[in-house]
């Protein structure tokens, strides 16, 4: 009778250990499943940023797109991980568009560029000119061209989002935000 009570806690202590392990798995599951539904509403997050940005510069406002780069510039990483002095710069920059000084908020916007930007990218964009129609575009078209590479410098940006080449889709949306302030040349 002995033998039989033993087996039976046995059996027992067996069904406790697979029920508990197979909590174990079902938490680790559900875990991983959380954190795919947050990096999908961070995404999804990120791209109604870019499309209401795209929407905002369309319709001539201008500070309220850079707003929202600014900020989907922010999703893209966790602080920790940015450049010391970069969240910094993008959020001085987000102050000085809502204010509407767009020459000092495109010298922070340089100023975060360069703190992400290797030596190479910086002297690579600096060889490059602009294609030549955007050379000879007259004072008057002038700012629809600027628009336009804005728009799809933005849209860039948004591709390499997607293939997920985020440091070169920041990159992109801060040139974008370069050719909001006033112009040196």
């Amino acid at each position: 009778m002995k033998k039989w009570m033993w087996i039976a806690i046995l059996v027992l202590l067996i069904i406790l250990l697979s029920c508990k392990k197979q909590n174990k798995e079902e938490l680790a599951s559900l875990d991983k499943t959380q954190k795919k539904e947050e990096i999908f509403s961070v995404a999804q997050e990120f791209e109604n940023k870019i499309l209401s940005a795209i929407g905002n510069f369309e319709k001539g406002r201008a500070s309220e797109g850079a707003d929202l780069l600014l900020e989907a510039i922010l999703l893209t990483k966790p602080s920790e991980y940015m450049p010391v002095g970069f969240e910094n710069n993008i959020l001085s920059a987000k102050e000085q568009f809502q204010h509407g000084n767009y020459g000092k908020a495109g010298e922070l916007i340089t100023k975060a560029l360069l703190l992400i930007k290797s030596g190479s990218d910086i002297t690579d964009t600096k060889d490059k000119k602009e294609p030549k129609a955007v050379e000879h575009i007259q004072r008057k078209d002038e700012q629809s061209a600027v628009a336009e590479l804005v728009r799809n410098k933005i849209l860039a940006a948004r591709e390499e989002f997607k293939k997920g080449n985020a440091d070169q889709g920041v990159i992109l949306l801060l040139e974008s935000l370069q050719l909001l302030g006033p112009r040196t040349d």
